[in-house]
């Protein structure tokens, strides 16, 4: 397998060096900024390229690593090119395979190869791929599989119709994660905290509670008022918030009743669950 990359920001150089690192032949890339396909192709040790006709040519595979709003003008460039035979995959976590429009009748294979990582630096981020989860969706799959495999990667194969939901099931984990934190340190804030510090306090509480979810699953790391039912709490808590905050906070507290009925089948929360409702 010769691979090339279209695009060589932090994705697609991290992934090139961690195909070279385990022996995998990376032909080099194209960029329509050339000092940044300059800048990968020394990193991987590869070669830089000045148009996609050269690219396509000397690579088997290609990997189209651009933000998800160029990938499709990036295909209508590539379909008027020899394609057949050829493997064409995006790294977009939101995108399906079928972006690559009518890609079988050019006799081409198709895959979005998406990484459960965030993908923060260029020159550095490729050392965490090696044991990160790869997503995978399209007629590509099976060699892509196979190529991740070899390189310490673990994969999972979806159908495009599902590939919203997943994407959904990354940024509930990670943005939405984030915006949470962000609340808390605010509400911190409220109480005289400065964000320096209620950023340093609340990151061995966030960082546990990752941990603890990590190593036991959702359901055994749950703590707190809705794991105990204690609606008493939870109504302190409703009295510090405005209507809409108020309105979030009863939402994200009854998905966390059903994992406390899970925890403690026996226990009646129909008070809780009651009180929830009336708040949405």
């Amino acid at each position: 397998m010769k691979i090339g990359f279209i695009g060589a920001g932090k994705v697609g150089t991290s992934l090139g060096k961690l195909f070279a690192h385990h022996g995998v032949s990376v032909t080099g890339y194209y960029s329509r900024t050339p000092q940044h396909a300059e800048q990968a192709a020394a990193f991987t040790q590869s070669n830089c390229y000045s148009s996609l006709a050269d690219i396509l040519d000397a690579s088997d595979t290609l990997f189209v690593t651009t933000p998800d709003g160029v990938i499709g003008r990036i295909w209508d460039d590539l379909a008027a090119l020899p394609i057949k035979s050829k493997c064409i995959c995006h790294c977009s976590g939101a995108l399906p395979s079928a972006v690559f429009a009518s890609a079988e009748k050019c006799g081409a294979r198709v895959c979005s190869v998406h990484p459960l990582l965030a993908v923060s630096d260029r020159f550095s981020s490729w050392q965490q791929l090696e044991g990160a989860f790869f997503t995978l969706e399209g007629s590509g799959a099976p060699e892509m599989a196979e190529l991740l495999h070899s390189c310490g990667a673990q994969t999972a194969t979806i159908a495009a119709a599902d590939k919203a939901r997943y994407h959904l099931a990354a940024c509930v984990v990670s943005n939405l994660a984030v915006g949470l934190s962000h609340w808390g340190m605010q509400l911190l804030e409220q109480c005289g905290f400065t964000a320096e510090q209620a950023q340093t306090a609340l990151t061995p509480l966030i960082l546990g509670n990752a941990q603890a979810v990590c190593s036991k699953g959702p359901r055994d790391a749950l703590t707190g008022p809705a794991e105990r039912g204690d609606v008493e709490t939870i109504r302190s808590h409703m009295a510090c918030l405005s209507r809409e905050d108020q309105a979030l906070y009863a939402l994200l507290t009854r998905k966390l009743c059903d994992l406390a009925q899970q925890k403690h089948p026996d226990r009646d929360d129909t008070a809780l669950r009651t009180y929830l409702e009336g708040l949405l």
